[in-house]
């Protein structure tokens, strides 16, 4: 046959269904928890074949592979933990994001089994994906997400916002887990909190922020943002991380509700994903994309260009702009109600 010779090298997209396994390599170490055990002490390859009854041949294969990624190291044919893995992965470390991974893993493999009937619009995520939250592997998932990215930073700069000794009620928009809504109240003993979720949801983050020592400082209110108007409470501060994104089709209306919950001079917080700006790679920024499109939402990101535009037409001004997690593009905007 005279086939014809290649003139562009298709190595890129080879090595990208290569790599396509790895993801799912290092999910699996994390579930059978190998990070776990070389946590406790070094280990050789045998050692750990025998342990976890495992194939010495296929296991070699998997190491080399985490190890490629930097999780693990090999010392004279001894593995254990790098920094990185010991952080994240051991499910005792107070920054374990095992539950994140596996949410998130979960949402990739509806939307690969999914694929075709959501391209064509044949089926919707949507209602599948709101579900999702009120589950306690996802409330938790999403907690353990927040903690590796810019929880700490983002309080810091909620905490420095004018007149933040003075506030006396927080509302946390989308709060589900109420990690930010905690750490913020460590901040300022007579600061309260109410976590306005969705009604499958409020109770159990209500419980949550209960069982974490918050007491009667924190309720739950039931509210669909999307549907619903907030409670008008005067707020002295509105917190929303990574769930106007629901809206992001039709935000406008959203922040007027917000706008009507803020007392006069209260201040809106709203973490979210940038593009602009954002250090991640195009690849990253593209497939986070895929995800959020096909579990049905309009977009992951906001720009804050745009969110400021229609923040000062609700009646909002003194805009700041934080980087609450610079390697993720994650930004931090602000803005006071005039």
């Amino acid at each position: 046959m005279n086939y014809p010779k290649p003139e562009q090298d298709f190595s890129s997209v080879h090595s990208l269904i290569i790599r396509s396994v790895s993801s799912q390599v290092v999910m699996e170490a994390v579930n059978f928890k190998l990070f776990d055990t070389l946590e406790l002490k070094p280990a050789s390859l045998k050692e750990l074949a025998e342990y976890f009854e495992f194939d010495e041949l296929k296991l070699g294969s998997l190491m080399d592979l985490l190890e490629s990624y930097d999780l693990v190291q090999n010392n004279d044919g001894h593995y254990s933990n790098t920094y990185l893995a010991t952080e994240y992965l051991v499910s005792t470390s107070p920054l374990y994001q095992g539950l994140a991974m596996g949410l998130t893993m979960d949402f990739c493999t509806e939307v690969i089994r999914d694929m075709g009937e959501l391209l064509k619009g044949k089926k919707s995520q949507r209602d599948d994906s709101d579900k999702k939250w009120a589950a306690t592997d996802a409330m938790e998932g999403t907690a353990q997400e927040c903690l590796s990215s810019g929880l700490h930073t983002t309080v810091d700069a909620v905490s420095q916002l004018p007149g933040f000794d003075d506030f006396r009620l927080m509302g946390d928009l989308g709060g589900n887990h109420g990690n930010y809504t905690m750490s913020v109240l460590e901040r300022n003993p007579k600061l309260n909190g109410v976590i306005l979720d969705l009604p499958h949801v409020a109770p159990l983050a209500e419980q949550r922020c209960r069982d974490n020592g918050f007491g009667e400082r924190v309720r739950g209110i039931a509210v669909d943002m999307r549907e619903e108007e907030l409670p008008l409470l005067d707020f002295d501060l509105i917190f929303a991380s990574h769930v106007l994104y629901a809206c992001r089709g039709n935000l406008k209306p959203v922040l007027e509700k917000v706008a009507k919950s803020l007392r006069s001079g209260g201040w809106f917080c709203a973490n979210h994903y940038a593009k602009t700006g954002s250090p991640m790679s195009t690849q990253t920024i593209a497939s986070l994309e895929v995800i959020t499109t096909f579990a049905g939402y309009f977009s992951h990101f906001i720009e804050p260009d745009i969110l400021e535009q229609e923040l000062k037409e609700c009646g909002f001004g003194n805009f700041r702009r934080t980087w609450s997690d610079s390697s993720k593009g994650i930004m931090l905007v602000s803005a006071q109600k005039l």
